[in-house]
């Protein structure tokens, strides 16, 4: 355990050196290969001859940020899908019947919980893989997925997101 260590703390020293296109394998005996995962890379050994594995024809990719935030979750109460935002305190509601009605791709009301107002409106995505809420002054959305394991009783809530320009991010 202590040499793997040692050599990824070696292998690390080469990187930062510069070294980093080319890494230095030392050839191992049979029994000894036949315990090391294919592909095991260590720092050169005094004691064993050397073989160099050229690394240039490995590509770096870069992680892409999503472009959306999760900002709150839908939940079921009752006879309705409850929608809590953190960026907007107060609660809304989409009855049951209106989510069948919006899964049959007819956009309906979205109300607020306390009064029953209207104040957006729900309907499926172009592509038919999310729900999209508008409610001023986000759209929200969330993937049909997770939507639909919520109803059938899979998992509790579905989350709630927003495009991260809207709320900033970067």
């Amino acid at each position: 355990m202590l040499k793997t260590i040692l050599n990824g703390i070696g292998r690390l020293a080469a990187i930062l050196k510069g070294g980093a296109d080319r890494v230095v394998v030392p050839a191992e005996s049979e029994s000894q290969a036949s315990r090391i995962p294919v592909g095991a890379l260590s720092t050169p050994s005094s004691e064993s001859s050397e073989a160099v594995v050229d690394l240039s024809r490995w590509t770096i990719t870069e992680h892409v940020e999503s472009p959306f935030e999760k900002v709150g979750r839908i939940y079921l109460v009752g006879p309705d899908m409850v929608i809590r935002s953190d960026l907007d305190s107060r609660g809304f509601q989409v009855p049951l019947d209106d989510v069948d009605a919006v899964l049959a791709k007819i956009p309906q009301d979205i109300r607020l919980l306390k009064t029953g107002k209207k104040v957006g409106t729900v309907q499926l995505s172009t592509s038919g893989r999310a729900m999209n809420f508008a409610i001023e002054p986000f759209f929200y959305t969330t993937p049909l997925h997770s939507l639909t394991r919520m109803l059938a009783g899979e998992q509790r809530k579905a989350p709630l997101f927003v495009g991260r320009e809207q709320v900033g991010g970067n």
